[in-house]
């Protein structure tokens, strides 16, 4: 019911976007109003290109036209909104934002008809697992097998036989995606090597080598075979939650553990499949994918649950894998440290919640991460809370999608920022939070040569009252041909960032950040935030509707520098704005011969500026002063 009401909350939205929204107009006005022509209005095309290895087409085609970066944040926030409740859906959504293409319909190759035995169908997918993993069950053990699976429900019995009858054909793909590398043998160097590139962007001959070999297409088929099934298990589920039972059985690759209504704990895995019916449980391992575990599924259908662990990777994680968490109803806490809750590295990784007052806390690596894979969490109902310090609520690395995708709600979005333990480059008194909504690259020129395109990190509230805080690099931001957005669908919210903060980009990148509705509060504690690009990069801010209120230290509200395109955009409402000198609307410290341009437009309303410069005002159009010898423009409007 939740994400039926947010997508209808969604349509209604789109309706008042104004018909100008995806085009030309109004910046063919402040551009000509300089003597620009609109195509020349554009990213130097003759720029520097080749730090970009892997770039994905979706940066390619914003840097090449900043025009697009509007339609195409809002859209792709509509179709992880639309997306969400289904596995299948959303990790076929990331699957095209990293430009991987599958073969696997939604539609699986065995499906249960009424009359099919579900204790009968679930021996004969373990039987045939094993005898997959050239470990065949004897006699005996299929008698014990029969005796074990007689206690489970038979409805909980066929919700795990839909699942374990796809893990067969899920592995066969992601060992195909791993043929060039070196076949299974070379798996465990693959792992170290993707977690060394993922989580710290360590790069030797073997990464290099990983990367060219990965078959990205048959790595998401592998993940797609096994969403499409998890999505139906649910519906099996639901007259057991009041029964006790308990169930175990080791493969070669993980135990499968069924259990009723007690309060269970899991440790001690690795597990390739989990369901539990009922009962306040406590996981240390959850849903943990690796080479060894190629599929590893969680479901947990009832009760206030806490999923907690200090190990890597450890709940809703996979890495050379296919992890699926699914927690049914409940106020559940995740907690882990480093690669979790959603993560992806050279695999799939998704956590979903489908009610209950959350609380997740990951400190790096984690809440929708993703690396050469996809790594999503999707939280349907209820009022959340995200913790991180670093890398995580919607952080995508190379050749990744990180997603978050929460509801409804009234959530909070908080990157530390006050235990300094990640220190920024910018400014030795704040964390780098490469959080909500951001999109990372490898910088290696100067350094070793081998730098690696971005991928995209993005974050869609749809709806609620939100708090967004975070350090430097946060809220719709990217990094080195990278992209990150954050689309927030409605409510009065507040986003408080440092540096590179709500819709802001540096070198060869592109961070947007679109509100479409409610009185919102953008508050940035020092500089190049709010519609900024730096080097090469597009920063892009637009605000749909609501009485607002901005402030920035500098820098910001439609700014650049060393060619960048900063754009800010506020359609309506009465607004206030404090910044300082450099902002509405100005480009500055271009290289000879190539653009830099800052375009600020406020489009309606009874607004208050407090300025350095003193050059915006309400309902005129002013421009920045020229700087000789440079292709520097700026613009400010208010109507």
């Amino acid at each position: 019911m939740g994400k039926i009401k947010a997508s209808l909350l969604f349509l209604s939205l789109l309706s008042i976007v104004p018909t100008h929204a995806h085009a030309d107009a109004p910046w063919n006005e402040m551009v000509t109003s300089i003597g620009l022509p609109s195509e020349k209005a554009t990213m130097a095309a003759d720029r520097w290109r080749d730090g970009g290895l892997y770039i994905l087409s979706m940066v390619s085609n914003l840097s090449d036209d900043w025009r697009l970066i509007d339609s195409t944040t809002i859209s792709t926030g509509k179709k992880f909104s639309d997306s969400s409740g289904s596995l299948y859906k959303m990790d076929l959504v990331a699957a095209e934002m990293i430009d991987a293409k599958s073969a696997v319909g939604p539609k699986p190759e065995w499906s249960p008809s009424s009359r099919t035995n579900g204790k009968k169908a679930l021996v004969t997918a373990i039987m045939d697992l094993q005898k997959f993993l050239n470990k065949p069950l004897t006699y005996a053990e299929i008698s014990d097998l029969k005796a074990k699976v007689s206690t489970v429900p038979s409805n909980v019995a066929l919700a795990a036989a839909v699942i374990m009858k796809a893990v067969p054909d899920s592995i066969k793909k992601r060992d195909q995606a791993f043929e060039g590398f070196g076949g299974p043998d070379t798996l465990p160097t693959a792992y170290k090597k993707a977690v060394a590139l993922g989580i710290k962007y360590d790069v030797d001959a073997d990464t290099l080598r990983l990367m060219d070999k990965i078959d990205m297409n048959s790595l998401i088929d592998g993940s797609l075979i096994v969403a499409r099934v998890v999505d139906k298990a649910p519906a099996y589920l639901k007259s057991s939650n009041d029964k006790d039972f308990a169930f175990t059985w080791e493969t070669p690759i993980g135990k499968i553990a069924l259990n009723g209504k007690k309060a269970n704990v899991y440790d001690g895995g690795p597990y390739i499949l989990i369901i539990d019916t009922g009962g306040n449980d406590t996981y240390k391992t959850a849903a943990s994918a690796t080479y060894a575990v190629p599929v590893s599924v969680c479901i947990d259908f009832a009760g206030d649950d806490k999923y907690e662990t200090t190990e890597q990777g450890a709940i809703g994680c996979g890495i050379l894998g296919y992890s699926f968490l699914v927690d049914c109803a409940g106020n559940d806490t995740y907690k882990t440290v480093v690669a979790g809750l959603g993560t992806g590295i050279f695999g799939v990784g998704i956590l979903m919640d489908r009610s209950g007052n959350d609380v997740y806390d990951c400190r790096e690596a984690g809440e929708g991460m993703g690396a050469f894979g996809v790594g999503i969490v999707n939280d349907l109902a209820g009022d959340d809370k995200y913790y991180c310090f670093h890398m995580a609520q919607g952080y995508g690395g190379t050749k990744g999608c990180g997603a978050v995708i929460d509801s409804e709600g009234k959530d909070l979005y908080e990157a530390n920022d006050k235990q300094i333990d990640y220190v920024s480059s910018q400014t030795t008194e704040h964390n780098e939070s490469l959080a909500q909504g951001c999109g990372v690259g490898r910088r290696a020129h100067p350094g070793d040569g081998h730098s690696l395109a971005g991928g995209l990190g993005i974050l869609v509230d749809v709806k609620g009252d939100d708090a967004y805080k975070g350090g430097v690099f946060s809220q719709g931001v990217g990094y080195w041909y990278a992209l990150g957005m954050l689309v927030d669908m409605s409510g009065n919210d507040s986003y408080n960032g440092v540096w590179y903060a709500q819709g802001a980009a540096a070198h060869y990148a592109v961070g947007s950040l679109c509100d479409l509705a409610g009185n919102d509060r953008y508050v940035s504690a020092l500089i190049q935030c709010q519609g900024h690009g730096r080097d090469y990069s597009i920063g892009w801010l637009h605000d749909l509707r609501g009485n607002d209120y901005y402030e920035c230290y500098g820098w910001a509200l439609g700014s650049s520098n060393m060619n960048g395109i900063g754009i800010f955009w506020d359609e309506a409402g009465n607004d206030e704005y404090k910044s300082g000198l450099q902002s509405f609307g100005y480009g500055g410290e271009s290289r000879p011969g190539q653009l830099c341009l800052g375009l600020f437009f406020d489009q309606g309303g009874l607004n208050k500026f407090s300025s350095g410069d003193n050059l915006a005002k309400q309902g005129a159009m002013w421009k920045q002063d020229p700087i000789p010898g440079k292709q520097c423009y700026g613009v400010g409007l208010s109507r």
